[in-house]
Formats: C-alpha cells, sequence, structure tokens
C-alpha cells in the first residue's frame, strides 16, 4: 500500500513538474553555427532553459530577434548593439570567426590586408555586416551564397571571392582550379546577442560563459578534445 501510494505520489508530482522555457536562437546558416549551438545549449541549462536554433536569413534574423520574435541572436561582432537597439550584447567572448580570399589557381594575385584588396574586383557572402564594412568603398559585389562565389572566381566574373575561412576550405577541396590565400585576411570576436525583455539574464549568461571559457570546456565544445 505504502509502495502504491509512494508511485501515485511520484506519478502526480512528474505530470505537474514545469518544463524548462524553450529559448529560440537565431542565426544565418554558416559552418560553425550548430557547434556554437552546442557551447551555447550549455550555457543555458545552468540557467534553466533548453535552445531552440532557428535560421533565418542573416539581416532577417537580426531584425526578427529585434522586434522581439525570437529571445537571442547566435552569434554578432561587437557594435551590432547599435544598428538594432533592442539587442543586448553579452559581454564575453563566444567565438573567433575568419575570412579568407579564394583566387584562381594560377593567379598570381597575394594578399594581406583589406587596403590591397582596392586593386581587384570581388565578390562576397550576402548577411555579413563586417563585409558590408570592409567593402564598401572596393569594387564589390555581394553574392547569395559561397558556392556560387566559388564558381564566378573560376568563371572570371570578379578576381576574388571573400569567405568564411571554413568554407573557403570546403570550397577549395570541391573545386581543384581555386586556392585559398593565407594567411585569413580578418579574424572577428563574435558575442552573443539577446533581447532587451531577457537583460536581467545577461550577467548568469556571462558568468556561465566565462567558467565554460576559463576552464577549457568551451574550447573542448568548440574544436574538440586535445
Amino acid at each position: 500500500m505504502r509502495f502504491c501510494l509512494t508511485l501515485f505520489m511520484f506519478c502526480l508530482f512528474s505530470l505537474h513538474a514545469p518544463k524548462a522555457e524553450t529559448f529560440k536562437i537565431s542565426t544565418a546558416d554558416f559552418p560553425e553555427s550548430h557547434t556554437i549551438h552546442k557551447l551555447l545549449n550549455e550555457v543555458y541549462k545552468t540557467i534553466g532553459y533548453e535552445t531552440e536554433l532557428v535560421f533565418r536569413p542573416a539581416k532577417r534574423s537580426l531584425m526578427d530577434v529585434n522586434s522581439g520574435r525570437f529571445d537571442a541572436e547566435l552569434a554578432r561582432i561587437i557594435g551590432t548593439e547599435t544598428e538594432y537597439p533592442n539587442l543586448i550584447r553579452v559581454d564575453e567572448p563566444i567565438y573567433a570567426l575568419s575570412f579568407s580570399a579564394i583566387v584562381k589557381k594560377n593567379s598570381k594575385i597575394w594578399l594581406s590586408s583589406w587596403e590591397e584588396l582596392k586593386k581587384h574586383s570581388l565578390g562576397y557572402p550576402r548577411g555579413y555586416r563586417i563585409l558590408d564594412i570592409r567593402t564598401r568603398d572596393l569594387d564589390a559585389v555581394q553574392i547569395n551564397n559561397s558556392a556560387a562565389i566559388s564558381k564566378m572566381v573560376q568563371g572570371g566574373r570578379f578576381e576574388i571571392g571573400i569567405a568564411i575561412t571554413s568554407d573557403a576550405i570546403k570550397l577549395a577541396k570541391e573545386n581543384s582550379n581555386i586556392v585559398v590565400l593565407k594567411p585569413p585576411i580578418e579574424s572577428i570576436t563574435l558575442y552573443h546577442y539577446i533581447h532587451v525583455k531577457h537583460r536581467r539574464l545577461a550577467p548568469a549568461i556571462k558568468r556561465n560563459l566565462i567558467k565554460l571559457n576559463d576552464s577549457g570546456r568551451a574550447k573542448e565544445i568548440l574544436y574538440g578534445p586535445n
């Protein structure tokens, strides 16, 4: 009898136990997005939230989070909050992202800075605010995706393609007619952003992210064990 009563009470409490709230994190679809989400998922679990990753076009993602449709933006450069004032930056780096140039295999082009791009025509993927800024005064066109950039470089549409380094390496493996220039043309630090309605969570998110960074756990999640 006592066992049945205990079992009944356990089932009753389990039935009414509150579910963890789901935090919807929006992002453009880029190679590192799932990996960064794994890190954030661990961060949010420590403060009682589940997370769901939602893929949107890059600019639309920012607009949707700024409007409050989604709870957070996965990872963006510092200063994003200037253009989207409803976004609160979690003041601890979450990822370092680099951009590289791709050219035809037998090209004699060599680059080490954005300044040197002024002499060339180039294409870059749509949706990266930092690339819009860097190419503002250059002979540059936006392309919908990195795969198209590779084909256009090969076909002579422009001399140089700019892509996330991991994308550039993948494209060069798939297309033997293009190569990736080294080193990357720029590396940037990314930060997690939350909507202003969740601003009181920012200190806890930052605190837990610092713990993961300092302990080496973040590096393990992002890049795998040594």
